[in-house]
Protein backbone atom coordinates (compact mmCIF):
# COMPACT_ATOMS: atom_id res chain seq x y z
CA UNK A 1 0.00 0.00 0.00
CA UNK A 2 2.77 2.36 0.70
CA UNK A 3 4.06 1.92 -3.15
CA UNK A 4 0.77 3.42 -4.34
CA UNK A 5 1.48 6.46 -1.81
CA UNK A 6 4.86 7.29 -3.57
CA UNK A 7 3.39 5.94 -7.12
CA UNK A 8 0.49 8.82 -7.17
CA UNK A 9 2.89 11.17 -5.00
CA UNK A 10 5.27 10.85 -8.69
CA UNK A 11 2.69 11.37 -11.35
CA UNK A 12 1.17 14.12 -9.65
CA UNK A 13 4.39 15.70 -9.51
CA UNK A 14 5.11 15.08 -13.15
CA UNK A 15 1.65 16.45 -14.37
CA UNK A 16 2.38 19.56 -11.70
CA UNK A 17 6.40 20.18 -13.15
CA UNK A 18 5.07 19.62 -16.36
CA UNK A 19 2.10 22.41 -16.00
CA UNK A 20 4.57 24.62 -14.38
CA UNK A 21 7.15 24.24 -17.53
CA UNK A 22 4.82 24.44 -19.92
CA UNK A 23 2.86 27.54 -18.44
CA UNK A 24 6.60 29.14 -18.12
CA UNK A 25 6.36 29.15 -21.88
CA UNK A 26 3.71 31.58 -22.42
CA UNK A 27 3.53 33.60 -19.02
CA UNK A 28 7.14 33.60 -17.50
CA UNK A 29 7.10 34.43 -14.10
CA UNK A 30 10.23 36.62 -14.04
CA UNK A 31 11.94 34.14 -11.38
CA UNK A 32 15.17 34.24 -12.88
CA UNK A 33 17.56 37.13 -14.63
CA UNK A 34 17.25 37.52 -18.06
CA UNK A 35 20.72 36.52 -18.73
CA UNK A 36 19.44 32.70 -17.66
CA UNK A 37 17.02 31.65 -20.37
CA UNK A 38 15.60 28.52 -21.16
CA UNK A 39 14.36 27.67 -24.80
CA UNK A 40 10.43 27.60 -25.40
CA UNK A 41 10.49 25.17 -27.81
CA UNK A 42 12.47 22.51 -25.32
CA UNK A 43 10.92 24.01 -22.40
CA UNK A 44 7.17 23.27 -24.10
CA UNK A 45 8.30 19.77 -25.33
CA UNK A 46 9.31 18.74 -22.11
CA UNK A 47 6.15 20.42 -20.24
CA UNK A 48 4.17 18.01 -22.61
CA UNK A 49 6.16 14.71 -22.12
CA UNK A 50 6.13 15.42 -18.28
CA UNK A 51 2.06 15.79 -18.54
CA UNK A 52 1.66 13.04 -20.80
CA UNK A 53 3.58 10.70 -18.62
CA UNK A 54 2.14 11.92 -15.66
CA UNK A 55 -1.38 11.04 -16.54
CA UNK A 56 -0.33 8.06 -18.54
CA UNK A 57 0.52 6.69 -15.34
CA UNK A 58 -2.45 7.74 -13.31
CA UNK A 59 -4.46 6.23 -15.43
CA UNK A 60 -2.89 2.97 -15.05
CA UNK A 61 -2.48 2.84 -11.54
CA UNK A 62 -6.53 3.85 -10.98
CA UNK A 63 -7.59 1.14 -13.99
CA UNK A 64 -5.14 -1.43 -12.15
CA UNK A 65 -7.61 -1.17 -9.49
CA UNK A 66 -10.15 -2.35 -11.65
CA UNK A 67 -7.98 -4.72 -13.91
CA UNK A 68 -6.00 -6.76 -11.92
CA UNK A 69 -3.97 -7.37 -14.93
CA UNK A 70 -2.51 -4.14 -14.70
CA UNK A 71 -1.61 -3.95 -11.55
CA UNK A 72 1.50 -5.56 -12.57
CA UNK A 73 2.20 -2.52 -15.10
CA UNK A 74 2.86 -0.17 -12.17
CA UNK A 75 6.42 -1.40 -11.04
CA UNK A 76 7.26 -0.37 -15.00
CA UNK A 77 5.23 2.91 -15.11
CA UNK A 78 6.91 4.16 -11.64
CA UNK A 79 10.44 3.25 -13.17
CA UNK A 80 9.61 4.62 -16.15
CA UNK A 81 8.33 8.00 -14.20
CA UNK A 82 11.26 8.19 -11.93
CA UNK A 83 13.74 8.07 -15.45
CA UNK A 84 11.82 10.67 -16.89
CA UNK A 85 12.01 12.97 -13.64
CA UNK A 86 15.24 12.03 -13.64
CA UNK A 87 15.79 13.41 -16.92
CA UNK A 88 14.14 16.34 -16.57
CA UNK A 89 16.23 17.60 -13.42
CA UNK A 90 19.51 16.86 -15.33
CA UNK A 91 18.09 18.92 -18.25
CA UNK A 92 17.19 21.56 -15.77
CA UNK A 93 20.36 21.61 -14.07
CA UNK A 94 23.06 20.74 -17.11
CA UNK A 95 21.04 21.77 -20.24
CA UNK A 96 18.24 23.42 -20.24
CA UNK A 97 19.50 27.01 -19.64
CA UNK A 98 22.27 28.44 -21.18
CA UNK A 99 24.05 31.79 -19.47
CA UNK A 100 24.36 34.55 -21.94
CA UNK A 101 25.64 37.93 -20.11
CA UNK A 102 24.74 40.59 -22.79
CA UNK A 103 24.49 43.37 -20.07
CA UNK A 104 26.91 46.85 -19.84
CA UNK A 105 30.87 46.92 -19.22
CA UNK A 106 31.22 47.51 -15.61
CA UNK A 107 34.08 50.21 -16.82
CA UNK A 108 32.97 52.63 -19.43
CA UNK A 109 35.86 53.12 -21.93
CA UNK A 110 36.23 56.98 -21.97
CA UNK A 111 39.33 58.42 -24.17
CA UNK A 112 37.74 61.59 -24.97
CA UNK A 113 41.07 63.72 -24.86
CA UNK A 114 41.00 66.19 -27.37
Amino acid sequence: MLFLVFYFILFFVLIFQGTHVAGEVKNPLGTVPEEVEQTSLASARWGLVLIGTGFLGLIIGLLGFHWTGLVALRHAFMALGLVVLGLFGLWVIFFGRKAEFIGKPAVTNRHDHH
